[in-house]
């Protein structure tokens, strides 16, 4: 037997005073006599009583001094060698995705799913831990391992769902790897059953148990929205937007848009279940502002009844065309939506005031003041291109990306080029000899950077010189997308380039009010997933601002069908982890202790009270 205190053993000194109280004094009773002939007995007796004679009869003595040493023996936390069991691991998977917020007979699924959980942490036995991952679009820890259930139950309360779609397999992925370690483990993923990867968790981990909350509903929701620049008038935007409805027959919704609160345009539309509906809105005028869809439904998910684009008032770009040709100058001229100023030469600071620069027959500096279009550089600052290849042939190009839309660049005819890949950028134009059109951030700006002189291929007498021109320009300026990058999915990373310098810090506000704030590296500033729905607001070095509008347009998470649970796996039997260490004897001892001092103060109001 050892013992963890072994200096509370000094208290067993206190034992000779408890038993001196006995030793020296006799406490006699009272004693009513009818006559003094008894006197000279009780007299008699006196004489010949002893000290010794009443400690030995007192039962009371001998408890009070065995209370002394079990509470002497309890507080030097004795222990004997023996095999101590491991209890469970439980991890709970709680699914926060934006179909969690549906609500059925006035409790949201989310509510329902933190009951479910809290009931799980209440079966939890002492020696059990528990540990909560939040499943959004990115998998959280909430709490990590713990025993203190109590505090396990307060996180479980405090978390939140979010507005996005949830990754059930990461989070699932995660709390495995977190517990592969524990033999006797159990992952439970409380759930809708709206995540179609559910499923291959469920193969992967065949031990995952999962909880459906929720029950099948109709819903009608916005599963897009878009603002984009209008074909027909250059300075102007179109608003499209797809409705849907999940279940149910077809119907008449109402949909509302406003215009930073300003009503412009009401109507019904019949939606057929299951197909989406396609709306275009023209007319949103040129003041630019918070465009907002809202659909009048009442059914059981509000959070995909409303979508929100933030609309740039419409303005002419102001382009610096340093060294430019003849050729180059025109196809920017046509346009209306550039404002193109010549020079022969440029600073940083004169850059800074202009929205985008191209570079032609001139070198690119080493901290460009703007996003730029290099035509043919021999260098980036101070980094050497490659060295100059002969007649290289197109063999791919990047399609979808927004400087070569509708370019087609099959049999350019290209004398010489510089062609080869730049450390860090993305090649958006290949040939047999390397890149031809690459983009990448220098000096903290956005750029790119085509590998050949226009004079020194046939590119300038085809059409796609100005459209690509114009792409490229546009694509630096943010006037192509107008709207695209600041409408956005919830859930979607936020990436921002040419913002600032290293080190210095951007600012982004969410709906709720919390801010959040990431350095610049690299010349580029990255926030994770923006998993609330609204407008979010962005603040970096110079004043410079922005505004993000982030919505749920999930097909996937405004279908509310819950997915029917899969067949319990058969019932096993998990041998409980023992591991050797040291049996405390301090609850036996002070369940002891107890009934001793119960069974005393009995003793003395029986026999020894007066």
């Amino acid at each position: 037997m050892n013992f963890a205190n072994p200096a509370a053993l000094w208290l067993l000194a206190t034992t000779p005073p408890l038993a001196a109280l006995y030793f020296l004094k006799v406490r006699r009773k009272r004693v009513m006599v009818p006559t003094l002939l008894l006197w000279s007995q009780v007299v008699q007796n006196q004489r010949t009583a002893h000290p010794f004679d009443r400690f030995r009869r007192h039962l009371l003595f001998l408890l009070q001094l065995l209370a002394l040493l079990l509470l002497t023996f309890a507080l030097a936390g004795p222990s004997i060698a023996g095999k101590q069991f491991l209890g469970r691991s439980v991890v709970w998977i709680l699914d926060g995705s934006g179909s969690m917020q549906a609500t059925h007979s006035g409790a949201a699924r989310f509510e329902l799913a933190q009951e479910a959980v809290l009931q799980g942490i209440g079966r939890l036995q002492g020696g059990d831990e528990g540990m909560v991952v939040l499943a959004g679009p990115e998998a959280r820890v909430v709490a990590s391992f713990t025993r203190d259930h109590e505090r396990l139950a307060e996180a479980v309360r405090a978390v939140k769902p979010t507005g996005a779609a949830s990754a059930l397999a990461d989070a699932v992925d995660l709390a495995s790897a977190l517990t592969r370690s524990r033999t006797d483990r159990t992952l439970v993923v409380v759930t809708d059953g709206s995540d179609a990867s559910l499923q291959r968790v469920v193969e992967h981990h065949p031990g995952v148990r999962t909880e459906l909350v929720g029950r099948d509903t109709a819903n009608t929701a916005i599963t897009a929205i878009d603002l984009r620049r209008s074909p027909t008038v250059d300075l102007e935007s179109e608003l499209f937007v797809t409705l849907r409805r999940y279940g149910g027959d077809a119907g008449p919704v109402g949909v509302e848009v406003t215009l930073d609160g300003v009503l412009l345009t009401s109507e019904t539309v019949e939606v057929a279940p299951d197909r989406p509906t396609a709306r275009v809105y023209r007319g949103l005028g040129s003041t630019g502002g918070l465009l907002r869809v809202q659909l009048i439904t009442g059914d059981a998910l509000p959070l995909d009844d409303a979508a929100v684009a933030w609309m740039a008032p419409p303005r002419r770009r102001r382009i610096l065309c340093v060294g430019c040709t003849t050729l180059t100058g025109r196809g920017l001229a046509v346009d209306p939506r550039f404002q193109l100023t010549a020079a022969d030469a440029s600073t940083p600071a004169e850059e800074a005031t202009y929205d985008a620069v191209i570079y032609e027959n001139a070198p690119v500096p080493a901290k460009p003041g703007a996003p730029f279009f290099a035509l043919g550089p021999a260098a980036l600052g101070a980094e050497a291109l490659p060295a100059p290849a002969p007649w290289p042939t197109i063999t791919t190009w990047k399609r979808t990306h927004p400087a070569l839309r509708f370019v087609d660049p099959t049999a350019l005819a290209i004398t010489t080029a510089r062609a080869g890949a730049i450390g860090g950028w993305e090649p958006l134009l290949e040939s047999d000899a390397g890149a031809l059109l690459s983009t990448g951030v220098h000096g903290g700006r956005r750029g790119l950077v085509l590998h050949f002189a226009p004079t020194d291929s046939d590119l300038p007498m085809r059409v796609a010189w100005p459209v690509l021109l114009l792409n490229s320009v546009g694509w630096l300026t943010g006037e192509e997308a107008r709207g695209q990058e600041r409408t956005v999915a919830a859930g979607s990373p936020l990436v921002r380039e040419g913002w600032g310098r290293d080190g210095q810090t951007v600012a982004l506000t969410r709906p709720d009010g919390s801010v959040l704030d990431a350095p610049i590296r690299d010349g580029v500033v990255r926030f994770g997933g923006l998993e609330q729905v609204g407008v979010y607001a962005l603040a970096g070095p110079g004043g410079r601002k922005e505004r993000i509008a982030a919505n749920l347009v999930s097909d996937l998470e405004s279908d509310l069908a819950v997915l029917p649970p899969a067949p319990p796996d058969a019932e096993t039997t998990v041998a409980r982890a023992a591991v050797a260490g040291r049996l405390s004897l301090l609850r036996p001892v002070l369940l002891l202790l107890g009934l001793l001092l119960v069974g005393e103060w009995w003793l003395y109001q029986r026999r020894y009270r007066d």
